[in-house]
């Protein structure tokens, strides 16, 4: 009986020495694992950081390349017109001189001086259509309201209706923009009294 005790103290012992061995080895284990989940959380917090700043930088070079593109927009626009504002004023000193040297002479001589005139305007002409200067043609044409501007209107049956019967000042036009529009009197037919004749000529 007593070495009965002993074995039953023994295996007590042996349990307990086993039950402190598995302790040792799950201490270790959780340590790994709260560590492993440390490490987790700090590569995906660095993962977030480091998209957003990708992000960041994609927005900066979009700008950039934006802003890069639009200063070459303009590089080019400004060259491209870069004479409109010094053609601008001389568009009514020049039409002034056509209107003179296309009047009638009161004498010979004055016509001889018209003529050297006229010569000296055609140059200046040229020159100016060479820089883009372009005539808006507008007489017998329909009118447009983004080339010309009415300034009266009159009834005239042998034109269409709203076509141009005069021009009072020519307009001019600078490449593709408007330099200044062509004042005209367009034609107004009365359609209140073509449908009245259409009516009693029906009757």
């Amino acid at each position: 009986m007593k070495l009965t005790e002993e074995m039953k103290e023994e295996v007590k012992e042996e349990q307990m020495n086993t039950k402190t061995e598995e302790t040792i080895q799950e201490e270790p284990k959780a340590k790994k694992e709260k560590r492993d989940n440390k490490l987790k959380e700090q590569i995906s917090k660095l993962e977030a950081q480091l998209k957003e700043q990708h992000n960041e930088y994609l927005k900066v070079f979009a700008e950039m390349e934006n802003t890069k593109r639009r200063l070459k927009d303009e590089a080019i626009k400004d060259r491209r017109y870069a004479s409109q504002k010094v053609i601008g004023e001389l568009i009514n000193p020049i039409d002034m001189l056509c209107k003179i040297v296309n009047s009638e002479a009161p004498s010979p001589e004055i016509a001889n001086y018209l003529i050297g005139f006229q010569m000296i305007t055609n140059q200046l002409m040229d020159i100016l259509k060479g820089e883009g200067l372009l005539e808006i043609e507008a007489l017998h044409k329909e009118f447009d309201p983004m080339l010309m501007q009415a300034m009266s209107t009159e009834e005239n049956p042998d034109f269409e209706d709203n076509c141009v019967l005069k021009v009072m000042q020519t307009g001019y036009m600078y490449k593709d923009r408007v330099l200044r529009p062509a004042m005209v009197v367009v034609n107004k037919i009365n359609k209140k009294e073509e449908k009245q004749e259409e009516n009693e000529d029906v009757k």
